[in-house]
């Protein structure tokens, strides 16, 4: 699946209305703005949007006009989809970005524009939501004909661990996402093996797996003042330590529309003990695949609950 991103400034002002509406997703280059103007942008655009950011150690020093920290804190306060960061050469930066992003459901993109960065590339995909090599910049570096294969080797890497890719560096290019994303949600409340295996078998319906984890008043409605026993921020972040999950995301409700619109996935995995699957008019009306697994008896949070209590 291919999508069409392009330059806030030349998809407004210099190319037509249609055009604008034809794009996917609006790049913002963050230089370009004063934070007001950007958080400006981001509070009234509704299309989904990518911001380049450059950290403060990259090779053009000059036109990073704006605290690195900052630019992360604003996107991930305004729901950006994706941020770019500029000329990224070591794979820890990531968790120092997630620590800025929180909860947020903004993903993280590494440009790679340094031959530095190309060595350690591997580390990198793993750790980063996507890839983007610029190839003017690392073509500076070490020629067109090197930067060719470089790219190349880099984008080839980045299908075989299914992440996708931003491709054609500049003020158009297009994400190319390959790999098939499946989305399941829950409360996750006490962990446990039924909670394991519905994971698993939802991972085994695609190449990536997002986690929407129900928000605690959610629960409460439910359930009853009681639960959950964790908070959504604990229940978070066991979950996004499993290994067959890849992104965890907040649920406020037991309504998935709102993330479902956000991820746009392929496939939709609740398990077959609910009568009425929230999200199910959503997949069918946009022809996506909805999967219904066995429920597992013997597990559950509140069998769990009952045995502490000695009831």
């Amino acid at each position: 699946m291919k999508q069409l991103v392009a330059s806030y400034n030349l998809a407004i002002k210099r190319y037509k209305p249609e055009f604008y509406e034809k794009i996917d997703m609006i790049r913002l280059n963050s230089p370009w703005y004063t934070l007001k103007e950007l958080e400006e942008i981001l509070e009234t655009v509704e299309k989904p949007k990518f911001v380049d950011i450059n950290i403060k150690e990259r090779h053009k020093p000059k036109i990073t006009s704006h605290n690195f920290e900052k630019l992360v804190s604003i996107c991930s306060k305004n729901n950006v989809d994706w941020i770019g960061i500029s000329s990224v050469e070591d794979p820890s930066l990531y968790d120092r970005i997630k620590h800025f992003i929180g909860d947020s459901s903004t993903r993280v993109c590494a440009k790679i524009e340094t031959q530095e960065g190309y060595l350690k590339s591997e580390e990198i995909i793993k750790k980063f939501d996507g890839i983007m090599v610029d190839c003017e910049d690392l073509a500076n570096e070490v020629g067109w004909k090197k930067t060719e294969v470089m790219r190349d080797a880099v984008y080839k890497m980045c299908d075989s661990y299914g992440k996708p890719t931003f491709r054609l560096s500049g003020v158009i290019f297009e994400m190319n996402i390959d790999c098939r994303t499946v989305y399941t949600y829950g409360a996750f409340d006490l962990l446990h093996p039924g909670h394991i295996n519905m994971l698993g078998k939802a991972k085994d319906c695609g190449d990536r797996l997002v986690v929407g984890v129900v928000g605690d008043n959610a629960i409460s409605d439910l359930k009853g003042k009681d639960r959950p026993i964790q908070s959504q921020s604990d229940r978070m972040s066991i979950v996004s330590n499993l290994k067959c999950v890849d992104l965890v995301l907040p649920q406020e409700t037991y309504d998935p529309v709102p993330n479902l619109e956000k991820i746009n996935p392929d496939v939709l995995v609740k398990g077959d003990d609910w009568n009425y699957i929230p999200g199910e008019k959503w997949i069918k009306k946009h022809k996506k695949i909805l999967v219904k697994p066995r429920y597992s008896s013997g597990w559950s949070t509140s069998g769990i609950v009952k045995k502490i209590r000695g009831e």
